[in-house]
């Protein structure tokens, strides 16, 4: 009889528990990429009243008779299964149609509050199918618990795949084999794999920002200054060679600086000081060939000589447009100042299926990113730690990445969420079931103490 009592106990604290799931799913109904779960139970163990025992020709065989000590959870198992689709208006809504998860990470800043290194690992590693991301005030790409959307960041030139999206492709991109076991893994995103949209707007584009007048130039592409140099060689021959002396940027500023390059691409500009002897800015017309062999007239703008009494340093171009070997070193000034250029200033941001995010800026379309997918062979082995994101486990195995829609991924839709898969009518129907199972159990201990009473007074009477 304390044994029904036990076995009573034990199906009042599993049906609780299953309950518990029940409500779990139920308040989760409307929670984007929430995964519902489900329990399972088992019996516990068994006392054997009766052994078995073998027929023979003259006693017929005895089968097991044992007495169970009630139920156990088994396990509470997650649905992994894919939820319909909401359609919202934010392109940055992603959903995932098909396997795979979206991989957050966090990281710590150093000692001295700036960033960590490209090469830094995150601290923790998330996956979700929650998509509801946005962009915060340093331009990086976050999901609404705060965390890095991890990536693939792009070069200036465009994005660049050969062949499948393979280990070998992905590392060409951005996603090295971090710990040389010649596989991408979710152990190999870094820093680096962030997405920061000011930035790779500001290389994609080359949009820099003079700090003084807030003017805007996008000339990346720099024009060649040349002049043409006849020169002799040991045996006195002339040879008229052309030699690149500078390039031009842009149009000047609103208060008339000039911009220009030196021979390596950067940016100088001219900032007369009171110690400063300058000719001011200059004009010249010169002739030069185009790649494809087009002789091209334009008007360049120079800066002519311009020295510092006080340190003898001055600009390398002058008045002839000339370059003097005698002339002191070249000054250069970095001029561009980032992240004044910013996701607000584009006019146009998409997030393809494959991931690749493509942004446009004066009608020029460039892809500066790829959102990546993180699959695992175990999807049901990942540990829940809130904010409908999971934790790899030993079950799960490691998260293996991926490029959406490629080997297995599954592909994102943009302007879309993941609902939850809880199925209401079904779990209405398992609360009740539960609520019956509940009361069921309570009648075992109800209906246990009143044989225990019933013995009892046996004594009084």
């Amino acid at each position: 009889m304390i044994r029904s009592l036990y076995s009573g106990v034990s199906g009042l604290t599993s049906h609780q528990t299953k309950m518990d799931v029940i409500g779990n799913n139920i308040a989760n109904v409307n929670t984007y990429g929430f995964k519902s779960s489900r329990t399972s139970f088992s019996d516990i163990y068994y006392q054997s009243v009766k052994s078995a025992t073998a027929g023979s020709e003259t006693y017929a065989g005895n089968n097991p008779s044992s007495v169970g000590y009630g139920v156990q959870v088994a396990s509470i198992d997650k649905d992994m299964s894919q939820s319909s689709f909401q359609s919202t208006n934010r392109t940055l809504d992603l959903a995932i149609s098909g396997d795979g998860f979206f991989a957050l990470g966090a990281f710590s800043s150093n000692a001295d509050g700036s960033a960590p290194a490209d090469t830094a690992s995150p601290d923790s590693l998330t996956y979700t199918r929650n998509g509801n991301f946005g962009i915060d005030s340093a331009g990086n790409l976050v999901s609404n618990d705060n965390r890095f959307v991890l990536g693939t960041r792009n070069s200036t030139d465009g994005l660049h795949l050969t062949g499948d999206a393979s280990a070998k492709a992905l590392a060409a991109i951005g996603l090295e084999d971090n710990n040389g076991d010649n596989k991408i893994t979710s152990s190999d995103y870094t820093y680096e794999n962030t997405i920061n949209i000011n930035d790779l707007i500001q290389e994609a584009y080359g949009i820099y920002t003079d700090s003084e007048t807030g003017y805007l130039y996008t000339d990346r592409v720099p024009v060649p200054v040349t002049k043409d140099r006849t020169v002799t060689d040991d045996d006195g021959n002339t040879t008229t060679i052309t030699e690149v002396v500078g390039f031009t940027q842009g149009e000047p500023s609103a208060d008339g600086t000039l911009y220009l390059c030196d021979i390596n691409g950067n940016y100088i500009t001219y900032e007369p000081s009171g110690d400063d002897t300058a000719l001011g800015v200059a004009t010249y017309t010169m002739a030069y060939t185009e790649d494809d062999g087009t002789e091209v007239e334009a008007s360049i703008g120079y800066l002519v000589t311009v020295v510092d009494d006080s340190t003898e340093t001055g600009y390398a171009f002058e008045a002839d447009g000339d370059v003097d070997a005698d002339d002191p070193p070249l000054t250069l000034e970095e001029d561009g100042v980032l992240g004044t250029f910013t996701y607000a200033d584009l006019s146009g941001f998409t997030i393809g299926s494959d991931g690749v995010i493509t942004v446009t800026y004066n009608n020029q379309i460039k892809a500066i990113a790829r959102i990546e997918i993180t699959v695992f062979d175990n999807p049901e082995g990942l540990l829940e730690v809130g904010d409908t994101s999971y934790s790899e486990t030993t079950a799960s195995g490691a998260g293996k990445v991926k490029s959406a829609g490629d080997e297995g991924a599954g592909t994102i839709a943009s302007n879309k969420l993941e609902m939850s898969n809880v199925n209401l009518a079904q779990e209405f129907s398992d609360m009740i079931v539960t609520q019956r199972g509940f009361q069921a159990n309570a009648r075992i201990i109800t209906t246990s103490d009143t044989m225990l009473e019933e013995l009892v007074n046996l004594k009084r009477s």
